[in-house]
């Protein structure tokens, strides 16, 4: 629309009226751009879905699925506008009323592995297929068994939420319950000879101590290790993969390692056969004596070369120590330890880079790490001494500038008190010459 110049009269009626046609036409485009979800919403409630079953849209309205005004037809069916329930759900509406396992997989990838419709919310569209080569897919699909788990056994039927919510199933912190409502079922379990007490060793592991008791959702769960739709329980060849995505470093020096070979020919696992699976507990040089030996015999080899190793972090952790304790006192102590404090940090970031260098199971790099952190470590050690032997000798040399001054001072107050004492005598004889004139 142009506005063209007018001049007085009736031209600025006319102009008048452009401006306001241009303000109800930018206020209605306004109104109803902002009330068309209020719309969507209205006539999903006045569906007949709703009208007889209410209870569940309360469910359904407060899910990511409602909030997108998605609605009971589109997943089960029906004709949402028949005023009858024979209508709604007649021939010739696809009303399929409760779906099966295999209808469940399949309506809901009808949707979300439906690149189109996902785009938009940044969703990947793999996982039907990927849910297809998991245990659970191919029991479900191959074998026709129902009592795997499938989409709603994990993220819920009417209430589903978004994974990022932590009220949902599926979030990271409920995830080890969420498996563990079949895992930990033995009626479910026994056929498949499973064991059910995973949870509860989950629990102690120091990831379950990491999840539940300091609330880390980046701590390893079930599905950090197994996958989610894909998942498939790792085998030996695949254990540094699942491991390998959180410890990368360790990963990299045990293909670097003697154990490298024995693992790719699927005769040693890799992670798990030190440190268990489930129940991971925080890694300990202790290790090196208890483990060394349920594939070594002791005395040989092997169990030496573990032995050194033990020794090597046995010694540079007491060394830690030792210095860290020096710095604290010497700061305590009044003594400049700035230097040594960045000395310190040096020393640990040895003992860090030494932690997955480990993994190597290499004597000679360990040993040659270590040397460098032993040589900062006594370095501190020495600096400190020294600089606690100068403030030593400091205050030694202080002894005798202060006995010096206390003499003087000494000295000061008898010169005072005798010439205190020198001006009162003189003070009659002042007043008696005083009256005699």
């Amino acid at each position: 629309m142009t506005i063209r110049r007018v001049g007085k009269g009736c031209g600025e009626k006319e102009l008048f009226l452009t401006k306001a046609v241009l303000i109800i036409f930018w206020f209605t485009a306004t109104f109803f751009s902002a009330s068309t979800p209020i719309v969507l919403a209205q006539s999903s409630e006045a569906s007949s879905c709703v009208t007889c079953h209410s209870d569940i849209w309360e469910e359904v309205k407060e899910s990511i699925h409602g909030r997108q005004n998605i609605s009971c037809h589109n997943c089960h069916g029906g004709d949402p506008t028949a005023k009858d329930k024979e209508s709604a759900k007649g021939p010739n509406t696809g009303y399929i009323g409760i779906p099966d396992k295999k209808k469940i997989a399949e309506t809901c990838g009808a949707c979300h592995a439906n690149v189109e419709v996902m785009n938009f919310y940044g969703v990947p569209t793999d996982q039907l297929a990927r849910y297809k080569t998991s245990t659970h897919g191919k029991k479900l699909f191959l074998e026709a068994n129902t009592k795997v788990a499938v989409c709603s056994d994990c993220h819920g039927y009417h209430d589903v939420l978004a994974i990022t919510d932590p009220n949902s199933s599926v979030y990271p912190l409920n995830v080890p319950k969420t498996c563990n409502h079949c895992h930990g079922s033995e009626a479910l379990m026994k056929p498949y000879g499973l064991p059910t007490d995973i949870f509860e060793t989950y629990k102690k592991s120091v990831h379950g101590i990491a999840l539940f008791e300091k609330k880390d959702i980046s701590a390893a769960t079930c599905v950090s290790c197994h996958g989610s739709h894909g998942a498939v329980p790792p085998g030996v060849k695949e254990i540094s993969s699942a491991c390998g995505k959180c410890h990368v470093n360790e990963k990299k020096y045990f293909l670097e390692s003697m154990h490298a070979k024995p693992m790719a020919a699927g005769r040693f696992s890799e992670c798990i056969s030190c440190h268990g699976n489930h129940g991971v507990e925080r890694a300990s040089n202790d290790l090196y004596r208890t483990t060394c030996i349920k594939c070594h015999e002791k005395g040989s080899s092997e169990e030496k070369a573990g032995e050194t190793i033990w020794q090597v972090f046995h010694q540079s952790g007491e060394k830690l120590k030792a210095a860290e304790s020096s710095v604290k006192q010497a700061s305590i102590e009044g003594i400049f330890v700035e230097e040594e404090t960045g000395s310190l940090e040096e020393a640990k970031t040895n003992v860090i880079v030494m932690a997955p260098l480990q993994h190597s199971l290499s004597v000679e790099r360990i040993t040659e790490l270590a040397a460098k952190f032993s040589e900062v470590a006594d370095k501190i050690t020495t600096q400190i001494h020294q600089k606690r032997e100068a403030l030593k000798w400091r205050k030694t040399a202080l002894i005798p500038i202060w006995v010096f001054i206390l003499a003087m001072a000494a000295a000061l107050w008898v010169k005072y008190k005798r010439l205190k004492t020198e001006r009162k005598k003189n003070q009659p004889n002042k007043t008696n010459r005083e009256g005699e004139k």
